[in-house]
């Protein structure tokens, strides 16, 4: 049987056109479906009109009391008995086709929540008519979901929320009783479909868009944009947009829940600007899990971001912190200093931990205001002077996670920091394996034959790394005919992401099929790892490939330094896999030869992973570092 589809049509004071509306659905070609109409308390002749209607798949609520849209439709939903749904305003038109093409879309696309189509807009009234030809023309210039999702990622919904069909069971998933909302409209129950899944809309015109001057929106256009302007800045909308894939990755695994000592005496409280995708984040990540296993209290205060839901699905305490930017201003600062001390007495906080700008601008001014012990790690080569010079000279400690990291603290501060000064690179366990899926078939994903050979670059796509990436396509571009059936795979989202699209779009088609795959930030990188012949990267990829005994060419921000090896082992270690130092530029011909060379030769691939990995167990154990970090915490607080 034909699925059952559920229109629910709120009503207000709309005699002059809720006829036009209702025919539009009796005409539809598509038979089965239940016309749901709350008359939310009309005071015109609406009433009457409705009930002009005689057909049984018609239902009539008549509120006597006027509720708004959203409480109306809140009604209608309530007897919804559809498979799908759809709000249909009581002046728009639906096409008679309408029904009969979203359905058929549906059925054939399982996966799919929902699906929207292009408008018509139009109007009897003259002052509106430059609006309907914008509005017209920019509703459908966005089709496709990515178009849509970057639309909405720039400040601008480019859907109407009457052109949905949804699937009930979606709409239950997400489903809000709009009772108490700052503006009586769905585009909260909007957004939060489209964070659950990807929408794009039929290429056809079916639905009719009226502009009138008793339109809702024409009314309340003013709060109407407010509101989406409000709702548009909200950063968990634009990260589950920008990190879809990786929340798709995330949710795909559960963690052990850890557990917390109330008890210890030393509570830290981890300052991080924000959880973005990156190696600082994972480190803090990785340090905090460790501290919390061997008994010690830890916070994480932080504005937010995608790996936010990494550091709660262990049961890490996050706080929300306004952090807002680098720099704090005189002006915020002494509302922010407030607001932490607040954090710090409830928690029963001693010590400070911070690793960003913000962080440790606010870490030192706790410590001036109320003496708080203070400890600071510098991630990398990116701080700015001003920075370093106000909070690393009053900090108990400054860690350097690398010997380019503790020079640069070295040339810039001197000895007013040289006696504060550890180096503490970030921390690896081979339980990251343990916690993987690792007999997940990524090859089967992606659609790569059994048999093909993986080549696999990590790193966020921004900065120097975007070039790098380039120079891995580039590269493997090159040993596309010395080796069959090879495949690259780039990890990794950033502002250069689209560049890198494009460029593997063209070696795609040189080659007549899809042998390069970006598969975006991904919560879980073990079993893409796992499955690739050699990884390309630095940093935390590096030490996670070598942990899963796989070979690795370091290429960073700052160059190249080549294949990691026992005999290479101590330049890559100086020079932090080319993230902190190089040998020289990323080259495409040396980046090539190196691949060559790995490629070429399986022993010495199997030869060096089983190196690295004991390498990395033995030089980057996090049991080893985050023993250091806590003796710093001790060290601090004379314990």
């Amino acid at each position: 049987m034909d699925p059952l589809v559920s229109i629910i049509m709120p009503v207000y004071n709309c005699d002059a056109y809720v006829d036009e509306s209702i025919r539009s659905i009796l005409q539809q070609t598509y038979t089965n479906w239940e016309l749901i109409i709350i008359n939310d308390g009309s005071e015109d002749k609406t009433f009457d009109k409705i009930t002009n209607f005689k057909d049984s798949r018609i239902k009539l609520i008549n509120m006597k009391i006027h509720k708004g849209l959203s409480s109306a439709f809140s009604e209608g939903y309530k007897l919804a008995k559809g498979d799908y749904i759809l709000r249909h305003d009581g002046d728009d038109i639906s096409a008679s086709k309408r029904l009969e093409l979203q359905v058929s879309y549906l059925e054939n696309k399982p996966k799919a929540a929902m699906v929207s189509c292009l408008i018509s807009c139009f109007t009897l009234e003259p002052i509106f008519r430059s609006d309907c030809i914008f509005i017209e023309r920019i509703q459908n210039s966005y089709v496709h979901y990515d178009q849509i999702e970057k639309a909405i990622l720039g400040g601008f919904i480019p859907i109407l929320f009457p052109t949905l069909m949804i699937r009930k069971s979606a709409y239950d998933e997400i489903y809000i009783e709009n009772k108490n909302l700052s503006f009586d409209d769905q585009t909260t129950v909007l957004l939060k479909l489209i964070e659950l899944c990807p929408v794009e809309k039929i290429d056809n015109i079916l639905y009719h868009y009226r502009r009138h001057p008793t339109a809702y929106h024409i009314i309340n256009r003013k709060d109407y944009e407010q509101d989406t302007s409000r709702l548009l800045k909200n950063t968990s909308v634009k990260n589950q947009l920008k990190y879809r894939e990786f929340y798709g990755d995330l949710s795909s695994s559960t963690k052990n829940k850890l557990i917390i000592n109330e008890k210890s005496p030393i509570r830290v409280l981890m300052l991080v600007d924000a959880l973005n995708i990156g190696g600082t984040e994972t480190h803090v990540l990785n340090i905090t899990k460790q501290l919390i296993e061997m008994g010690v209290y830890v916070v994480v205060a932080t504005s937010g971001g995608p790996m936010e839901a990494i550091f709660s699905s262990y049961g890490i305490k996050i706080i929300k912190f306004p952090f807002d930017g680098d720099y704090i201003s005189n002006k915020k600062k002494n509302g922010m200093i407030k607001q932490l001390k607040g954090i710090v007495d409830k928690e029963n906080i001693n010590i400070i931990h911070c690793h960003l700008f913000a962080s440790m601008q606010l870490a030192s001014e706790l410590y001036r205001n109320y003496q708080l012990p203070y400890v600071v790690t510098i991630h990398g080569l990116f701080y700015p002077n001003d920075i370093l010079f106000s909070t690393c000279i009053k900090a108990s400690t400054v860690i350097a996670v690398s010997i380019p990291v503790k020079n640069m603290l070295d040339r810039k501060l001197g000895n007013r920091i040289k006696s504060k000064i550890v180096v503490i690179p970030n921390g690896i366990s081979s339980d990251i394996i343990k916690g993987s899926d690792i007999n997940r078939d990524i090859r089967k994903e992606l659609g790569i034959p059994q048999s093909g050979k993986i080549l696999c670059y990590c790193s966020r796509l921004d900065w120097n790394k975007t070039d790098a990436a380039r120079v891995f396509l580039f590269s493997f571009s090159k040993l596309l005919d010395k080796f069959p059936n090879l495949h690259a795979l780039i990890i990794g989202d950033g502002n250069g992401r689209e560049s890198i699209e494009k460029e593997a779009q063209i070696i795609n088609d040189m080659a007549k099929d899809k042998v390069v795959h970006l598969v975006g930030a991904k919560a879980n990188v073990i079993p893409y790892y796992l499955k690739s012949s050699v990884v390309i990267g630095t940093g935390r990829v590096a030490l996670e490939a070598m942990i899963c005994k796989k070979p690795v060419i370091a290429i960073g921000n700052q160059g190249y330094t080549g294949i990691i090896t026992e005999k290479t082992k101590a330049i890559q270690w100086e020079m932090y896999f080319g993230d902190h130092a190089a040998l020289e530029k990323p080259n495409v011909s040396k980046l090539a030869d190196d691949i060559t060379f790995l490629m070429s030769e399986i022993e010495r691939r199997r030869v060096i992973g089983e190196w690295g990995k004991s390498w990395c167990e033995k030089k980057f154990s996090i049991s080893k570092t985050t023993k250091e970090i806590v003796q710093a915490y001790k060290n601090a607080l004379n314990i």
